[in-house]
Formats: structure tokens, sequence, C-alpha cells
């Protein structure tokens, strides 16, 4: 839809906001009132292979459903445990600053993964 819009004269650009709104103007326009239009379409199948990479994403899903869950109980919190450990420290009344805490915590992880198993 954007190949529609009038992006500006030259060394002057539309800004992005506004050709993103003229696109989302033209989807609307071709969705409600020539659903089976081929730009239409077109912009449905871009969208789906190279933003959200549908065929990457099906893939994935297929490997996945086809793959066992392995339900383990490590020693330590791994590091995607990370953020939502911090996130529930922040929620926690302290009088230690996040940043300390965070730090500390980065420190021990550290230490951890350093020695040897």
């Amino acid at each position: 839809m954007a190949g529609l819009t009038f992006q500006g004269y030259p060394g002057e650009p539309h800004p992005a906001r506004h050709l993103q709104a003229s696109s989302a103007l033209f989807h609307d326009v071709f969705a409600e009132y020539d659903p089976e239009n081929l730009l239409l379409a077109q912009a449905v199948r871009e969208v789906l292979e190279h933003r959200l990479e549908a065929p990457r994403l099906t893939a994935a899903l297929a490997r996945l459903r086809s793959s066992r869950a392995l339900l383990t109980r490590p020693p330590r919190p791994t590091p995607f445990a990370f953020p939502l450990l911090v996130e529930m420290f922040r929620e926690q009344l302290t009088t230690e600053a996040v940043e300390t805490r965070v730090a500390r915590m980065v420190e021990a992880l550290e230490a951890a993964a350093a020695q040897p198993r």
C-alpha cells in the first residue's frame, strides 16, 4: 500500500508517520470495500512473509510440535529467568536500590557460572 502514497518531493520527504497513516487509510478502504483487491492480498502476503516471517515461524512451531518437553530444575536461575527476578525484586519494598541489588545478583550469577562443574 505504501507504493500508492505520495512520499514527498525530492529532498523533502514526508515523515514516516504520515506515510504510515496514508498506507493504513488505503488498507482500510480496500479491506472494507474491495477485499478481493490484488494489492491488498499482496500487502497481507508481504507482511506475513517479510515482517512476521510466517514460513520460519511455521517451521519453528513444527519443530516444537515434534519435540519432547524436558523439564529440569536448575540449581540457580538461568539467564532467561533474570529479567523476571529483577521485576520481582523491584516490587518488593526495601531500602536497597534496585540497581545495587541487580548488580549484586549479576556478580553472584557470574561467579557461579565461572565455577567448574
